[in-house]
């Protein structure tokens, strides 16, 4: 039976876009709802009674969320700056004293295929380490290139501690690819390490231990 008189929320859509569904778990299309309280006299709204706030509503599992979780970064924006940061720091490593070892460079070429550009090949390697304008290639007061700092940073923000000592260990090898590294490359390790929140002798740590297993190896 109808109610002569109640309220009821409605929402109107001010947005749409795709967002990291913690239930689904993965990147799914959301609508931003704001919603709005009105008295009704049979089932006609007839008063507004406020604002009820704004939420995200996943259009696949209809799961209603707070607007914050848009500051979750979704999958594919995880895997453009895992890209970014993984070019810059082989670019980095090899510019540092590899560019010539073709070793360092199928070292760097394979590191930055499994980051997600399975296309990518020495040619493409060749042009980025010889591009004068690259920003990977220009000095900067605190750090060896430029361009490397946001890259990493970006990146470190998604890594779990683990990983994050897994990637500098990788970008390590691409230096030990050639041999012993030099000052120069290890002037570059320790700079990746302070851009991934290590601090200066935990990066140290994690640069000797991938020493030893390259040695060992």
């Amino acid at each position: 039976m109808l109610a002569l008189v109640g309220s009821r929320v409605w929402y109107r859509t001010i947005g749409h876009g795709v967002f990291h569904c913690e239930r689904c778990g993965g990147d799914r299309p959301y609508r931003h709802r704001s919603g709005r309280r009105w008295a009704h006299l049979l089932g006609v709204p007839v008063a507004s009674l406020g604002d009820t706030g704004e939420h995200l509503l996943c259009t696949i599992c209809r799961t209603c969320y707070r607007v914050g979780l848009l500051a979750v970064p979704t999958m594919e924006q995880m895997l453009v700056v895992l890209l970014a940061g993984t070019k810059a720091a082989v670019l980095a490593m090899l510019s540092a004293g590899g560019a010539g070892s073709p070793a360092a460079r199928r070292r760097g070429i394979q590191l930055i295929r499994e980051a997600g550009a399975p296309e990518y090949d020495d040619g493409l390697l060749t042009a980025a380490l010889a591009d004068p304008d690259a920003a990977s290639q220009l000095p900067e007061a605190d750090g060896p290139v430029a361009g490397l700092r946001p890259a990493i940073e970006a990146f470190s923000v998604q890594l779990e501690i683990p990983a994050r000592e897994w990637f500098l260990a990788k970008v390590v090898e691409v230096g030990l690819a050639d041999g012993s590294l030099s000052a120069a490359e290890r002037d570059v390790a320790g700079t990746v390490a302070r851009y991934l929140g290590m601090s200066a002798a935990r990066g140290r740590d994690v640069i000797s231990l991938a020493e030893e297993a390259a040695q060992a190896g």
